[in-house]
């Protein structure tokens, strides 16, 4: 299966190298003129006459789609975009004409040939050609720009996550670090626990969350090891509670897709201005419905904090980037007040 994948995007990138869809677009719109009109007795003379009509339907077609549009449309001359569009349609109409006057074995043609009637049908036949061709330019222009959106996209999530990566490594580490230099100087039985899970949080972040979605399960682990380093390093400073309910098995999540929440929690939560700050979460599966919920204490003398960057990638970008992997698919709500800040989210993780 993998392999009829690979081969039928080789051959479709070499049809689109070498400009195949344009000769079969041509082959099936002259066999279409020669069945419609039948210029000739003949089949075979009805697809050569077809064929070499065309031709010049062709001329006028892309020499509008690939330098009228672009030196005169895109420019927004259009009075000399309407000009010369004009006058290369009537240009080829004359050949076209001549041919109908001298090939076409169709005595009903021929007798309308040269009259104004026969002119203005080849003028808006060649006009529908043109029109066609250009249409066909710009479905095709907007689904390469769509892609290259859609690339673009992805590069910029890959890229927002390393650098999410790079944000929680500086600060947290020292911190941890620190406090384990600390602990191993008081011989504290704590010292073995920092270790393990800060081993198992790097191990998480640098080599597990660098392909997609990841496994709820390993998320969770990932931010209960992360809480309980900072319950290590507060101490009794801070009432800290992490609690999960429902069935979280079986079911996967965009990586580190909460860590900005909880870095800005114990940010402010734990400020040195708050005597006894609280930092409560609560993550609730039903289904595939999950609720986030965060809140924190906050001084009275801190701003409000809606309007400040929240750390990582900050509140801005990390709802962006909610719009993009959850669209219509999740529900933020911030809460700040005098002393708490609540952060409550909803995804419909289907």
């Amino acid at each position: 299966m993998q392999k009829g994948k690979s081969l039928a995007r080789l051959l479709y990138k070499f049809v689109l190298l070498s400009r195949l869809y344009h000769i079969a677009f041509w082959i099936v719109y002259t066999v279409f003129v020669a069945i419609a009109v039948q210029p000739g007795r003949k089949p075979a003379e009805w697809l050569m006459y077809s064929a070499l009509i065309l031709f010049f339907h062709g001329l006028a077609a892309y020499f509008n789609a690939y330098f009228l549009v672009n030196r005169f449309l895109y420019t927004r001359q259009i009075p000399f975009y309407i000009l010369t569009l004009a006058l290369t349609i009537i240009a080829v109409s004359f050949p076209i004409s001549i041919i109908f006057h001298r090939l076409v074995n169709n005595k009903d043609i021929k007798n309308m040939v040269w009259s104004w009637n026969f002119f203005l049908i080849i003028l808006l036949t060649v006009l529908f050609t043109v029109v066609l061709i250009m249409v066909l330019k710009l479905l095709k222009n907007w689904y390469q720009e769509e892609q290259t959106r859609k690339q673009l996209i992805q590069l910029n999530l890959e890229t927002e996550l390393k650098f999410l990566k790079s944000q929680i490594n500086p600060h947290f580490l020292f911190n941890s670090l620190n406090n384990l230099y600390a602990l191993t100087l008081k011989k504290s039985d704590s010292a073995p626990e920092v270790v393990l899970r800060l081993s198992n949080i790097l191990r998480y972040v640098l080599y597990e969350t660098g392909e997609g979605k990841v496994p709820l399960e390993k998320e969770v682990q990932y931010l209960s090891d992360y809480i309980e380093l900072e319950r290590i390093r507060l101490g009794n400073r801070v009432d800290i509670r992490f609690n999960t309910k429902g069935n979280i098995a079986g079911q996967t999540i965009e990586p580190m897709l909460f860590l900005t929440f909880v870095e800005n929690s114990f940010k402010h939560g734990a400020a040195a201005s708050i005597d006894h700050g609280f930092v409560d979460i609560d993550l609730d599966v039903k289904g595939h419905e999950l609720r986030f919920t965060i809140a924190n204490s906050k001084s009275g003398k801190q701003a409000n904090l809606l309007n400040r960057d929240q750390g990582g990638i900050g509140l801005e970008n990390l709802s962006k980037r909610l719009d993009i992997l959850y669209p219509e698919r999740h529900e933020l709500k911030l809460t700040d007040s005098v002393d708490k800040y609540i952060v409550n989210l909803t995804l419909n993780n289907e």
